[in-house]
């Protein structure tokens, strides 16, 4: 079986080597000491997972996670952050920009081998999800991005898409405001605020008239899609 490919960005030579030691029995590593070469081989092979430090020369780990995040080619590559800086304030940044997991250092390497199992498997669950979102006559292609009704294309906006491809994958649960704004404007939710996702409600009703009825406001928690 092919191993897994783990990046690691990481500029303290010990703590580097320690990585590649203990990570080599399982994966295939590679590493490299600043982010700026960490980002393009990123772009270039695809590693299955990154590892990344935060206090990092040139660039630091959270402006590497936010671009990472921001571009189509490595957006859905699963980043641990592994660094001394462990603040709560820290590590709800750190997942504010995307990040999958946070270990703060000093670390457990058992504990960090787990999580990266627990994140590749995660990983591996999606890329075996349908490619398409169906209900009734509302039809989403994730990999294109496309959404039709009734047969006719329906041009909605990034963030409507995500919208409602969230609603559908969760039909029939209540999902708060602030678990959309997480999941829909992950790359930066503070740019959302909770009624900004009640104008875009509106324009996917708008768009598709049939979400009307589908789409139920749950007053003082969030929105629900079908029965």
């Amino acid at each position: 079986m092919e191993k897994s490919r783990i990046l690691v960005i990481e500029d303290n030579q010990d703590t580097r080597q320690f990585l590649e030691t203990v990570l080599s029995r399982e994966f295939e590593v590679f590493s490299t000491q600043n982010a700026v070469a960490g980002i393009e081989y990123a772009r270039t092979k695809q590693p299955d997972l990154i590892i990344l430090d935060i206090m990092l020369p040139v660039l630091n780990g959270f402006d590497a996670c936010g671009l990472l995040k921001k571009d189509e080619a490595t957006r859905n590559i699963p980043i641990i952050f592994l660094s001394a800086k462990n603040t709560a304030n820290d590590i709800a940044h750190g997942f504010g920009l995307g990040a999958d997991d946070y270990l703060p250092k000093p670390f457990d390497y058992k504990e960090l081998i787990a999580r990266v199992r627990a994140r590749l498997r995660e990983k591996s669950a999606r890329q075996k999800e349908p490619k398409t979102l169906v209900d009734g006559e509302i039809k989403l292609v994730l990999d294109t991005r496309d959404a039709f009704h009734g047969g006719s294309m329906v041009s909605l906006t990034q963030i409507e898409f995500d919208l409602l491809s969230l609603l559908l994958r969760k039909r029939g649960q209540v999902i708060s405001r602030d678990e959309i704004i997480q999941l829909v404007w992950r790359e930066d939710p503070t740019t959302a605020h909770k009624r900004t996702i009640d104008v875009h409600i509106r324009a996917l009703r708008k768009k598709i008239p049939v979400l009307t009825r589908m789409i139920t406001s749950i007053y003082g928690v969030g929105y629900k899609y079908g029965g």
